[in-house]
């Protein structure tokens, strides 16, 4: 289950995270602001098909996050969404022309004097004005469209610990459960400065639930990430991802298609996992016989051969270069429950019964949310905790409907017998 891709308040969030993200990593790579916020303008977010923002706009959502975080960028509702004006096709005629004759000038700065020099015309809004240049396709997206992609990958590294982590999925070994095979996938990341296994885990599937966990995990023992850097894979470009990565902080960013190599070095660490402990576990004695015996296994392996071991490119050890840094790492803040920050975030509307439907199944909440939109999080996986949300404050926990319980104390009445 990932998170409802219809939110799209919480999309819209995304995407403006995506964009401050790259301004607080242009601005701790002691870059001046002002010159961030021009460099992310320049470009498009969230990929070369996405939107371009003005520096003001970026400069207003880089500082209501800094001051609310996550929850700033969120849009508020409109007091005149649904209205929209029609557009005659007089005017329409006339805003392509005026455009058309300065097209390198910002449309808001055109419907601002068009405001100006035109009192007596009547001006739709300025999102009716975008909606018909992108039906002509004169907007900016489409104007921008044939520019020339970036250079060659080049080899890079993370300046600081903790900068940057990369994630990859690899098959595992067989293993032989009650004489029954189970197949297995190992999930590793790495800090790309240190090359410390951030974690290392065998899970049955390659899937969403397995890399969050191990995301997890990750965080837990070795601090926040500046940066996730991952492949095109589903679990990694899920909705549920993005949001977990905004909600933690971790700017999360993707490889192109076809450009896998630039992840070479977390495929090498798991090629050194495949040569130097899975071959071992071919020796006589030394095969695991269940999934967590394998992952004691690994665990033992990474820190006492691995961690310790000099690296060829560093010239020391993952976890004496890591430690180095130890120090300066970034945590959660006490308090925080890390759980919470992977849940997803569903929207439903609650029937009059006073119950919501998820994934087939009837949960009951408070009788005062009747035919109100309201937001379920939860662990998608486990569904243990189920939190009710109504504008942004917390309501209480939704339970299962006790079907049998309800028809013998009058659910039936309904029915004609």
């Amino acid at each position: 289950m990932a998170n409802d891709p219809k939110n799209k308040s919480q999309t819209t969030a995304l995407l403006r995270f995506a964009a401050v993200s790259y301004v607080l990593d242009q601005v701790r790579s002691a870059r001046r602001l002002a010159q961030a916020l021009r460099d992310a303008s320049a470009r498009p977010w969230p990929d070369e098909g996405g939107d371009f923002y003005s520096v003001r706009t970026l400069e207003d959502w880089y500082y209501a996050y800094q001051k609310h975080g996550f929850d700033a960028l969120v849009p508020k509702v409109r007091a005149d969404q649904g209205t929209r004006r029609v557009l005659d096709e007089a005017t329409a005629a006339w805003v392509l022309d005026q455009v058309t004759q300065s097209p390198k000038v910002p449309v808001k700065v055109l419907y601002a004097h068009w405001h100006l020099q035109e009192p007596a015309r009547l001006m739709p809004s300025i999102s009716t004005i975008y909606d018909l240049l992108r039906q002509h396709g004169i907007d900016r997206r489409s104007l921008r469209a044939g520019r020339l992609e970036n250079g060659p990958t080049k080899a890079f590294e993370a300046p600081f610990v903790n900068d940057l982590w990369m994630v990859d999925f690899s098959p595992g070994p067989i293993l032989v459960d009650q004489g029954k095979p189970q197949t297995t996938h190992l999930c590793v990341l790495i800090d790309d400065c240190s090359r410390l296994i951030v974690f290392a885990g065998y899970y049955p599937a390659a899937d969403t639930e397995a890399f969050h966990h191990a995301l997890k995990e990750a965080v837990l023992r070795r601090g926040l990430p500046r940066k996730l850097y991952t492949d095109q894979g589903k679990p990694f470009v899920s909705h549920h991802t993005a949001a977990v990565c905004a909600q933690l902080g971790v700017r999360l960013l993707h490889c192109k298609p076809y450009h896998c190599f630039s992840k070479g070095k977390v495929e090498r660490v798991i090629q050194t996992i495949q040569q130097g402990f899975e071959s071992a576990l071919r020796l006589e004695g030394q095969a695991a016989r269940n999934l967590e015996e394998l992952n004691r296994k690994l665990s033992a392996w990474v820190q006492s051969v691995y961690h310790l071991r000099v690296h060829s490119s560093t010239g020391v050890s993952p976890e004496a270069r890591y430690q180095l840094a130890a120090q300066n790492l970034r945590h959660l803040e006490a308090g925080i429950d890390i759980d919470a920050l992977f849940y997803t975030h569903l929207e439903r509307t609650v029937r009059k019964d006073g119950t919501v439907r998820l994934e087939g199944q009837l949960y009951e909440v408070p009788l005062s949310l009747r035919a109100l939109k309201i937001q379920l999080r939860l662990d998608p996986w486990k569904r243990t905790r189920i939190e009710v949300w109504y504008q942004g404050k917390f309501i209480g926990l939704a339970r299962k409907a006790p079907l049998h319980f309800n028809a013998e104390n009058g659910g039936d009445q309904a029915y004609d017998r």
